[in-house]
């Protein structure tokens, strides 16, 4: 859990460069997106070290939850649009493989905003999966 959760926060962070986007956002992730990432993930990484019983390992709908999340870590990561200081420097994976449309771009910010939404709700999710499990065996 813990290597892969460092993982995808680097790839949100800085992942968008090995498919040719870099930017503003590798500052402004930094100091936003990181930080409230590294926060979330510790706190469930946290919860589900602590959890009764022994061996040490989420139940299914946890595990699928998580797997859910790291998903959707990956494509935030994956098509969210840089942009930067000279004209046409914006930039997403599908600009780069598809040709700069204004239309790609759209569709770069809807799937980055899709998938952002969908890592803050599978957090919300597994959070309420974790800590539900402890008022059970409470």
């Amino acid at each position: 859990m813990i290597p892969l959760n460092l993982l995808l926060i680097a790839w949100i962070w800085f992942g968008r460069l090995f498919v040719g986007v870099g930017g503003w956002f590798l500052l402004i992730f930094m100091l936003t997106i990181v930080p409230a990432a590294l926060v979330m993930l510790l706190i469930t990484t946290i919860l589900a070290f602590t959890q009764p019983g022994s061996p040490k390992a989420l139940t299914t709908p946890q595990r699928n939850v998580q797997w859910g999340l790291w998903a959707a870590m990956f494509g935030f990561g994956l098509f969210c649009p840089d942009f930067g200081d000279a004209p046409d420097s914006d930039l997403s994976l599908l600009t780069n493989i598809f040709g700069r449309s204004d239309a790609l771009m759209s569709l770069s910010g809807t799937l980055t905003w899709g998938f952002l939404l969908a890592s803050v709700v599978l957090w919300a999710v597994l959070l309420g999966l974790l800590t539900g499990s402890r008022r059970r065996t409470a």
